[in-house]
Order: structure tokens, then sequence, then C-alpha cells
């Protein structure tokens, strides 16, 4: 019998033993941002050469998800401020406060902003962003920060299969990359308006999820993890003494003038809600859930004079 249970300890141990190499091997940041080229307009790779190769500054940085991409117009929003400040768009496709962590992460190892603007919406994603894994450090891929992650072991496979490919990339492959983009800003630009039909069925959607009543306890409970996520956010900024702010960009259809966790937000930083005026306008919407150029110049406009006014932006010394 213990000779029986050696062979099946033996036998499991040599399944395990190349996944527990691959979490120990160095992971590359460029071979991650590079490796999701096909995901969000290959803005991972852009979003890593404007942090990590590009020597231009960032001093002040907004992070969300395609919201942000398609709301902040960076350049803009740089020179409506009538400072030099160095404005970037961070954005990236879909919500997951995980994935915004790492990209604050990377950001405060190789710049040093003097503001972030964090983006809120109507409810908070209870899921892991499905980007994490690839992108991940090997300690915030096996330590999540809650009890309840519904997506860990996914992301655990998928973030070995990231390795397994780097191991490739590095190795066999020889892979190189493409030159680093000089472009230094973010916003993703569209001159498109929402179809009547996009915007009366997001308003139905969203109908619909409004109407629906899920028990407060689970609620409670699957909200701790994006929760947990952006409370380590926003210490890594006060540990830098860094400017934090949220700014509030919900779908055209909800037609919530503040977000579900409104009290939690103003805990934790100041709140901007943008003027319900431009989210009621539908010539301002690409579709239903993205502003276009037209919406974002007016929100651009708008956040400048806000940055310049609650934040002095005059006394901020730039980069």
């Amino acid at each position: 019998m213990k000779r029986l249970l050696l062979k099946i300890a033996l036998f499991f141990s040599l399944l395990i033993a190349p996944f527990v190499v691959l979490f120990t091997i160095p992971y590359s940041e460029e071979f991650a941002y590079h490796y999701i080229e096909h995901d969000c307009y290959n803005h991972g790779a852009w979003i890593y050469d404007r942090i990590v190769q590009n020597p231009t500054p960032i001093d002040i940085a907004f992070i969300g998800s395609s919201h942000t991409l398609h709301a902040i117009q960076d350049k803009k929003t740089e020179e409506f401020t009538g400072f030099v400040h160095h404005v970037t768009n961070l954005g990236y496709c879909r919500y997951g406060r995980n994935m915004e962590y790492l990209i604050l992460k990377m950001l405060l190892k190789y710049k040093s902003p003097k503001l972030v603007v964090i983006e809120i919406h109507e409810d908070e994603e209870k899921n892991s962003h499905d980007i994490f894994p690839y992108l991940a450090e090997t300690e915030d891929l096996l330590l999540t920060p809650t009890v309840i992650n519904r997506d860990y072991f996914s992301d655990l496979i998928n973030g070995g299969s990231a390795r397994l490919e780097y191991f490739k990339a590095k190795y066999i492959f020889r892979k190189k990359y493409p030159n680093p983009s000089a472009e230094r800003y973010g916003y993703a630009a569209s001159e498109r308006m929402v179809t009547q039909e996009e915007w009366d069925e997001n308003q139905k959607v969203w109908q619909k999820r409004l109407g629906r009543a899920e028990p407060e306890r689970i609620q409670e409970m699957q909200v701790k993890y994006p929760f947990a996520y952006l409370e380590k956010t926003i210490n890594l900024l006060n540990e830098r003494n860094i400017s934090i702010a949220f700014v509030y960009l919900p779908d055209s259809g909800s037609k919530l003038e503040i977000p579900k966790y409104m009290e939690t937000y103003k805990k934790l930083a100041p709140v901007l809600i943008p003027p319900q005026t431009i989210f009621n306008d539908s010539s301002n919407w690409m579709d239903a859930s993205h502003l276009n150029d037209k919406g974002s110049e007016k929100l651009s406009l708008w956040m400048a004079e806000k940055l310049r006014a609650e934040w002095c932006l005059d006394s901020i010394k730039p980069n």
C-alpha cells in the first residue's frame, strides 16, 4: 500500500513540477503587454511603451475601462488646463479593478504622477479582468486579496499558459518586439454616433438590470473582491503622497446620476460627477456605452476646468 501511495505521489509531483517551474522563472513585463496584442486595439503594448519606454513624464494619469479610453481626450485636456502638465489616458477595455491595480503598479514603478484619476461607474464589477492573468506578476496572481474570487483557478491556468508562451518566446523563438511607440496620448477617437436602436436597447437592458434585486448579503460578499483591489490601489497612491480623484462615467441607459457605492468612494477620495447634460445628449455618444469625439471633448473641457479649480495645477510643478 505504501509503495502504491508513493507511486501516486510521484506521478502527481511529475505533473505539477513543470507548472511550479513556470511560476518560478522571471516573467517579462515587455512580453506580457505585447502578448495581448489582439485585445483592445493592441492598447496594452502602447501602455507599456508610454510608461516604460517613453521618457515624457506623466503628471496626471486617467485609469479605468474603455469608458475612460473613449471619454478623456488627454491631449486636449492637457491643452485646456493651460499649464504644462503631461496628461495621459491609460484606460483599458472592460471592467476589472485588478487590471487597474496592475497598470497603476507599473506606472508608479517608472513614473512619478502628481494626480491619478480613477473611473467609477454605476456598480462594481465582481469578476477578475480577463486580461489580468496575462499581465500579473506571480505574487499578484497567486495571492488573491479576498477568500471569494470565483476566477482564481482560471486565472492560474491562463497565467501559467502565458508563462509557457514567454518561455518559448524567449528561449526557443527568440522573439523580438516592435519598436516602441512614440505616441504620448492614449485617447481612442471615434466620430461615430449611436443609433436610436442602440440607445433604446441600452435603456431597456438597464431597466431590467435595475429591476432585479439580488440578496443584500450576496452583494456584500461579492463586492469585497473589487473593493479589496480598489483599496490596494488607493494605498499605493497614499504611500507616495499622490493626489487621487474618482470620475463617474456611466452608460447612457442607466440614467443613474450617482454610482451605487457613492458613499464608499467619498471616503476614499474626492468624487467628480460630470454634468448630466453631457450624458443625456445622444449626439455625444459613439455607442450606448462610450462617448464619441464630440462628447469626449465636452467632458475633457469640463475635466480640465475641474483640475484647474480643485487641484490648483498652477501650484503643482510638472515633472
